[in-house]
């Protein structure tokens, strides 16, 4: 069990996790994180550019576990 937060940053913003969350293991936080990133993408489609985004994925001493861009969530046009 991990207890981790979850930090989302863009150019000249920081979203900052206070509350941070348990999970099982890296897998789960990463789930989490593009979870976290699809529901902001989503919730501000056409509104703001999340291109260069990305959730910082920290433990308690603020060590970093994964960095996951936004890009990973964003529509594609094919």
């Amino acid at each position: 069990m991990f207890y981790l937060y979850f930090h989302c940053a863009g150019p000249g913003e920081i979203l900052i996790d206070r509350d941070g969350s348990e999970v099982l293991d890296l897998i789960e936080a990463r789930d989490r994180a593009l979870s976290l990133a699809r529901i902001l993408v989503e919730g501000a489609y056409g509104t703001r550019d999340f291109t260069d985004w990305h959730v910082y994925v920290s433990d308690e001493d603020d060590e970093e576990m994964l960095l996951i861009p936004f890009a990973d969530v964003m529509p594609t046009i094919h």
